[in-house]
């Protein structure tokens, strides 16, 4: 019963476009001593940190900054522990087998399900 309710509400939010706040995890972030010694790529992410977790920077304006979309600010401030993981999804295999590597999985563990591979066209 409950999780009938959960999946209404869920879609209920979708067809609103109801969206959940994002999550800040409550953790302190502190730049490292020897910057200068990092790479173009990993100063780029720490100051995306630090902007976000000391200087109140909003998702939107770090996306301006550092040309990047929204999602990939999302996920490197998740990656850093910034922002709670709020996905529902493991991203395991799907029972059934939908995905050609779910299908590859099923055919390894020794499962008589039929596959059914088709090519592009």
């Amino acid at each position: 019963m409950w999780r009938f309710i959960d999946r209404s509400w869920v879609q209920l939010k979708i067809a609103f476009d109801v969206r959940d706040r994002l999550k800040k995890a409550n953790k302190v972030f502190e730049l490292p001593v020897n910057m200068e010694a990092l790479s173009a790529e990993d100063k780029q992410r720490l100051t995306l940190c630090n902007l976000f977790a000391n200087h109140g920077q909003s998702i939107e304006e770090l996306g301006v900054y550092f040309e990047m979309d929204r999602s990939r600010v999302i996920s490197l401030l998740i990656q850093e522990g910034l922002l709670e993981d709020q996905r529902r999804r493991d991203h395991g295999p799907i029972k059934g087998g939908r995905r050609e590597y779910d299908r590859a999985l099923a055919r390894t563990a020794g499962s008589s399900a039929p596959t059914i591979i088709r090519g592009k066209t």
